[in-house]
C-alpha cells in the first residue's frame, strides 16, 4: 500500500486529493488546523474507500513550534512515507492598492515559512531513505509579482524557488521533487472573483494532480494551458508589465 501524508487537506484543493489518494487505495495521512474537520475527513474517507487507511494529525502552521512534532507524528502514524505534499496555503483578497501587514505576514508564514520548515523536514527524511517523493502546490502567481497581490505573489514564487533547490539537492538521492502550479481552481479561495478563466473544478484538478505526480513529472501547470499564459507573462519587459501588467 503507497503511503501519502498530505498537509492542508481539511478544504478545497486539498481535501479532494485526499479524495483522490483514498479512493485509489493509498494510506492517507493528513495534517490540518480543526480537530472538528479532520476527524469528520477520516470518518468520511474511510467509510467511502474501505480498501483505504486514512489518518488524522493536528497541526495549526501558524504555531511553529508545532511543526517538527507534527511531521514526526505523521511520520510514526504512517509507518513510512512514499509522497509528502504540502498543499497548505491562505490568500487574502486586497484593494490592489494598500498593503494589509498583518494579513501579507500571515500569507507569506503558510504558504513560505511553514512550507519551507514542512518540506526541509522531509527532504532530510527522504535523503536519509533514498527514495521518495516531496510535492508543493504552488502557483502560477508566483511566476511575476502583480499588483493586486504582491505577498501572495512571493510567497508562492518563495515556494517555487525552494522546491527547485530541493529537487537538486535530492536528485543524486534518488528522490523526485515535484512544483505544481495550478491557475485558477473553484474554490473559497477564488469565490466570488470576476474575470477569471480556466477555472477547474478541484475534483478534476486533484485528479490532474495525482496522475501527474505517479508519473514523476517535476514541474507542470494544472491546466497545463497555463504554461503558455505563464512564459508569456515572464516574457513581457518590465516597463510594459508595470504599466499593463494584470492585477
Amino acid at each position: 500500500m503507497k503511503r501519502v501524508i498530505l498537509v492542508g487537506a481539511t478544504d478545497g484543493l486539498g481535501k479532494a486529493l485526499a479524495e483522490v489518494y483514498a479512493a485509489r487505495g493509498f494510506w492517507v495521512t493528513i495534517l490540518g488546523r480543526s480537530r472538528e474537520k479532520l476527524d469528520a475527513l477520516v470518518a468520511d474517507l474511510g467509510s467511502r474507500f474501505p480498501v483505504a487507511t486514512v489518518k488524522g494529525v493536528v497541526c495549526d502552521l501558524s504555531d511553529r513550534a508545532r511543526l517538527e512534532p507534527a511531521f514526526r507524528e505523521a511520520l510514526a502514524v504512517t509507518g513510512h512515507c512514499d509522497l509528502f505534499l504540502y498543499n497548505a496555503g491562505v490568500m487574502h483578497h486586497g484593494d490592489g492598492v494598500t498593503s494589509e501587514p498583518e494579513r501579507d505576514a500571515e500569507m507569506m508564514d503558510v504558504n513560505a515559512v511553514a512550507a519551507v520548515r514542512l518540506l526541509g523536514l522531509a527532504a532530510n527524511w527522504f535523503r536519509v531513505a533514498g527514495r521518495g517523493q516531496i510535492a508543493g502546490i504552488s502557483s502560477i502567481a508566483g511566476d511575476r509579482g502583480r499588483k493586486g497581490n504582491p505577498a501572495y505573489n512571493a510567497s508562492k514564487a518563495a515556494l517555487t524557488t525552494f522546491l527547485e533547490g530541493l529537487r537538486n539537492r535530492l536528485a543524486p538521492f534518488g528522490v523526485t521533487v515535484s512544483t505544481v502550479k495550478p491557475g485558477y481552481v473553484g474554490t473559497r479561495l477564488t469565490a466570488g472573483k470576476s474575470g477569471l478563466f480556466w477555472v477547474v473544478p478541484p475534483a478534476d484538478a486533484a485528479r490532474i494532480i495525482a496522475d501527474r505526480l505517479e508519473k514523476g513529472h517535476e514541474v507542470f501547470y494544472v491546466y497545463g494551458r497555463w504554461a503558455l499564459f505563464g512564459l508569456a507573462m515572464r516574457l513581457v519587459p518590465r516597463f510594459l508589465f508595470k504599466r499593463l501588467g494584470p492585477p
